[in-house]
């Protein structure tokens, strides 16, 4: 329901701490509505379509930024993988990425980072849960 992805979304969020990395997962609807407070570009707001949204409404790209990307904490790792149409901009973040290696006017590589290491990490866990789900 909207109100159950909302606060497991919350409670990530509040329980993260710097230099955490966190993985969210969402499979699901996702669609596109008429841009409520002019900050989109193409005129719409990305949103998740919970399985309630025809009594709790939608999930919009601009409550998500809200919820998920301004209270992160400093330093913290968020890898968020949105399954459902319409995702490209569903974090509202202030770039664009394209796979052909061109790069927008302003968005830096932070070579800081230790993707490898992080690739790692969640490897780790993943199999880790893996091995224990199997046995």
């Amino acid at each position: 329901t909207k109100e159950n992805i909302l606060e497991a979304y919350k409670k990530v969020i509040e329980e993260t701490e710097e230099s955490d990395a966190i993985f969210l997962h969402y499979s699901g609807h996702g669609t596109k509505v008429k841009d409520r407070d002019g900050d989109e570009a193409d005129g719409y707001d990305e949103a998740l379509v919970p399985v309630d949204y025809q009594e709790e409404g939608l999930i919009n790209d601009d409550d998500l930024y809200d919820i998920l990307c301004k209270p992160l904490a400093k330093g913290a790792t968020m890898v968020s993988l949105m399954d459902c149409c319409h995702s490209g901009t569903i974090l509202d973040l202030p770039y664009i990425f394209k796979a052909d290696g061109s790069m927008p006017e302003g968005m830096q590589l932070d070579e800081s980072l230790d993707f490898d290491g992080l690739i790692q990490s969640f490897g780790g866990h993943v199999i880790g849960f893996l091995t224990n789900f199997l046995k």
